[in-house]
């Protein structure tokens, strides 16, 4: 929340003429927990309530299969964006796994501009439980902690790099042969 990587995972979906994936994790979400489409897009992007969070305990991307991961991916590929899908598909020898961070003052301040307010401290409330429900979700379905580096290919701080910058790195990384899709990884 507040790292700028929905605005990241846009510009590499726009360069490689690539679906970002979200929308229809939302779909999917929502109609496996019967709720409003609103009502998760809420509680994947952090804006919902403590009691929206307790009521959807369960709702990560890594509800679905393996498999439904593993076709998402493989039609074309995708920019698969957020709760799991580094972790899911880490061992694809294409997929290129990407952490985009910033210092928590920083998506602070972002967070205070988007939301139009000057509460800090609900806005720092609301950044750091999103923050603790990633963290649980990956801790408990991976059984890793999301911030740490090596679950990574490359982490970029968008507080050193814009969105762009980070988006060049990204495309340098596709274009090496080691994350050329094989007839291997095709599968």
């Amino acid at each position: 929340m507040g790292s700028l990587g929905k605005d990241v995972a846009r510009g590499l979906g726009e360069e490689l003429g690539l679906p970002v994936i979200y929308h229809e994790v939302i779909d999917h979400l929502a109609d496996r927990m019967r709720v409003r489409k609103s009502h998760v897009i809420r509680l994947l992007d952090g804006s919902a309530g403590l009691m929206e969070r307790l009521t959807a305990d369960k709702t990560s991307l890594s509800i679905f299969t393996a498999d439904e991961i593993y076709a998402i991916a493989s039609k074309g590929g995708a920019i698969i964006r957020g709760w799991g899908a580094t972790h899911l598909l880490h061992d694809v020898p294409h997929v290129i796994c990407t952490r985009i961070c910033a210092p928590m003052q920083i998506r602070l301040s972002r967070m205070m501009e988007r939301l139009n307010t000057d509460d800090a401290n609900q806005v720092e409330s609301e950044v750091r439980t999103n923050d603790e429900a990633h963290a649980a979700v990956i801790r408990r379905h991976f059984g890793v902690e999301w911030t740490d580096s090596e679950h990574y290919d490359v982490v970029l701080n968008t507080h050193r790099l814009s969105v762009d910058e980070c988006v060049d790195a990204v495309l340098q990384l596709v274009r090496m042969p080691q994350f050329e899709q094989t007839d291997s990884s095709q599968q």
